[in-house]
């Protein structure tokens, strides 16, 4: 993999694969960074280990793939000034890590980002997952362009995402054993999430595209990977649009009945959807998801403790 770009003042930014020549620049490039940066990148105010930097120049060697970013100048030594990589995941998704110089940021980050994801669809990996914390907003930014879906928010200052390196919206992981229930939901975030997840299921969270619902590719009549793969469906957008969603979801699978809507997405005569009041309790919506999930023949799995 091997990309070049001309920068102003006869500078050249090349994007290639990382190897083991690059742990000085990789070490250097992590000492930059402020105390904030480091803190966002690595969850800890101080710079990774050397055995991480020594794992991130072979991470090929386990599956994974990283790149970096490199600055030629005529009157300059070459500087490393980003770095993107993944690492495989049991589910067959890969763990996305990216790291900016500050002087290339704004433009740098979604570029790298760009050259990943080809390159991981390029290896089989359908989605790259990552862990942001909520105040990087950036990063944040960057990913929601992508058509973010939320894995997991077990801890309310860190956000599991997940993107797809092809297409708008990421798929479900390729591994699972659990049912899975897509909630579709405005900002991603649903008060139940962490209760059904404990129950034995698989949850992916879809706060709608960047463009907002109407953008949403079932409203659209196009394929949704998310609803696809899903064996339940929590429609929680409210008004006019959550009840074209159900309405969309219904023509494209009308052999599984399975959409459960709050009251205000559908009207009070309707008796095919399965119902969760607002004000259900986390217990109430627990039940009904797995009485939906024997009825159709599914078995949650809840976790060992």
């Amino acid at each position: 993999m091997h990309r070049s770009v001309e920068l102003p003042l006869s500078r050249v930014l090349t994007i290639r694969a990382i190897r083991p020549s690059d742990r000085p620049g990789l070490v250097s490039l992590y000492r930059s960074l402020s105390e904030n940066d480091r803190y966002l990148r690595f969850f800890t105010g101080h710079g990774p280990p050397k055995s991480f930097v020594e794992q991130m120049t072979r991470i090929e060697q386990r599956g994974g793939f990283g790149l970096v970013a490199v600055i030629e100048g005529p009157e300059a030594a070459p500087q490393l000034v980003g770095e993107a990589s993944y690492g495989m995941l049991p589910n067959g998704n890969g763990e996305l890590g990216i790291t900016v110089a500050h002087d290339a940021r704004g433009w740098l980050g979604p570029y790298l980002l760009d050259a990943l994801t080809e390159e991981a669809a390029a290896r089989g990996i359908p989605n790259l997952e990552a862990q942001v914390m909520v105040t990087n907003h950036q990063m944040l930014s960057v990913l929601r362009h992508r058509g973010l879906v939320h894995v997991d928010y077990a801890d309310p200052a860190i956000a599991h995402v997940a993107i797809a390196t092809r297409g708008k919206m990421p798929s479900w992981p390729p591994v699972h054993q659990q049912p899975r229930v897509l909630v579709e939901v405005p900002g991603g975030h649903w008060r139940a999430e962490n209760a059904v997840r404990e129950a034995g299921f698989e949850v992916l969270t879809c706060p709608g595209p960047q463009g907002g619902w109407d953008c949403c590719p079932a409203l659209r009549g196009e394929t949704c990977p998310l609803f696809e793969g899903a064996d339940l469906v929590v429609d929680a957008v409210p008004g006019e649009q959550g009840a074209a969603l159900l309405e969309a979801h219904r023509s494209a699978r009308p052999s599984v009945p399975v959409c459960i809507v709050v009251p205000d997405a559908v009207d009070e005569g309707d008796s095919t959807v399965e119902r969760i009041p607002r004000s259900s309790g986390e217990p109430i919506v627990v039940e009904i998801l797995q009485r939906l999930a024997r009825e159709h023949g599914l078995t949650p799995q809840p976790a060992k403790r």
